[in-house]
């Protein structure tokens, strides 16, 4: 074969792998997608408040995710938060610009850290475990009893974990948003950097209704991109045990890639907007 056959082929080759990725990210958004239409139309049927086996499945995961990870999102705040307000009040006090401090803990605290910690937080402590979980159910054949028993497995299985993600990242992210301004108010109040009442005063000052509701936003989305990911993920799983850890791996990286990305396009939109 001469050369110019040799490049052909090459570039042949790589066309039919750059067109089997694109095939196989497809097929993966649009199973997110059915996966994600199933779980919500299945949650806001309400049928399962009604049903004590599923309420109580809803109950143990936002116990899980929520309430035993309140003691690790008070910790980061003290840490990530309160350091970030007290470097902000310091940056102003320097330039003698005190209305500045609202504004900036709104715009880099409130809208961006808070969300984005919350979530990296939700996933180091659940992400793997969601995976696994479901990934364990699939090889054991636990799935196919469920539906034999006629359980719905979305309505037992997948809905309560996309719940609580969701449900428990919003609330957790206004507790470290809370804890971060109150204590890292409280100690530039004891630096002497500025009165803590004063402070406050200028947080208020410096946050609008849209910030808020940006928030809100950022921080329901986020949790549920990260879930639907997961869930995407243990449910790949299939009757292959070796792929479990595989697969948990790729729905803790996925999710982080999927938050960063969204958070790159809101502030484009915004941006444009």
């Amino acid at each position: 074969m001469d050369a110019k056959g040799q490049i052909t082929g090459r570039i042949n080759r790589h066309a039919d792998q750059l067109g089997g990725a694109v095939i196989r990210i497809f097929a993966d958004f649009r199973r997110a997608y059915r996966l994600t239409t199933d779980i919500l139309a299945v949650g806001l049927r309400m049928q399962w408040v009604s049903k004590p086996a599923v309420s109580n499945v809803v109950f143990r995961q936002i116990y899980f995710t929520g309430v035993q990870g309140v003691p690790w999102v008070v910790l980061v705040a003290l840490g990530v938060g309160a350091l970030s307000v007290y470097n902000i009040v310091d940056l102003a006090k320097s330039i003698q610009d005190m209305s500045m401090i609202g504004q900036l803990i709104s715009t880099l605290l409130v809208q961006e850290i808070a969300p984005l910690i919350v979530t990296i937080l939700l996933l180091s402590r659940s992400g793997v475990a969601v995976v696994t979980e479901l990934g364990t159910m699939h090889v054991r054949g636990e799935d196919l009893t469920l539906g034999s028993m006629g359980i719905n497995k979305t309505e037992y299985l997948l809905w309560p974990r996309l719940m609580a993600f969701t449900l428990c990242g919003l609330i957790l992210t206004f507790i470290f948003v809370f804890v971060s301004i109150w204590l890292g108010g409280l100690m530039v109040s004891l630096g002497y950097e500025i009165n803590f009442i004063d402070f406050l005063i200028e947080v208020r000052r410096g946050t609008t209704m849209e910030e808020i509701v940006m928030l809100l936003g950022k921080a329901t989305l986020y949790p549920m991109l990260s879930a639907v990911m997961l869930l995407n993920m243990g449910c790949k799983v299939g009757r292959e045990p070796n792929l479990i850890p595989v697969y948990a791996t790729q729905g803790v990286l996925g999710s982080l890639m999927l938050v960063v990305m969204s958070d790159a396009l809101i502030a484009l939109i915004v941006e444009l907007a």
